[in-house]
């Protein structure tokens, strides 16, 4: 008798899974992605807007040494598809460090003592996240 609960036991497991046990994984595959897939995304997200906004500070101690030197700002922007790199140029000579060319720096002049430091993070050629900064005398 143990014989043959042997070769039915082998026999069963030869077969494979059945329909029911397939769909039972598939569900859970479809409930976890569910939970998983928008979490990552906001994960992502709220990490592409922290880095934007650390990415000010380099350009904004860059234009506050230049105000400590001049007494004014430089207005200018330094666009990572190469269009215009402004910032780069004298008397500033400022280029982001490690970016990956994945930032849009924009320098806007408002008034005679104040600038604005806006940073975009492009992906795909879309702005994905955006942060700026004041600075003012």
């Amino acid at each position: 008798m143990t014989d043959k609960k042997q070769r039915i036991e082998a026999t069963r497991r030869g077969r494979g899974y059945t329909l029911i046990e397939l769909m039972i994984v598939i569900g859970i595959l479809g409930i976890v992605s569910a939970i998983a897939i928008p979490s990552y995304r906001g994960y992502l997200t709220s990490s592409r807007q922290v880095t934007t906004r650390s990415n000010i500070e380099p350009l904004r101690l860059a234009q506050e040494d230049y105000w400590l030197d001049n007494g004014a700002y430089i207005a200018g922007d330094w666009k990572a598809d190469g269009s215009s790199r402004t910032l780069a140029n004298a008397p500033l000579r400022w280029n982001p460090d490690g970016d990956e060319n994945r930032f849009d720096y924009d320098v806007t002049l408002s008034g005679a003592t104040d600038a604005v430091i806006t940073v975009e993070y492009i992906e795909s050629g879309n702005v994905v996240a955006t942060a700026s900064s004041v600075l003012t005398k």
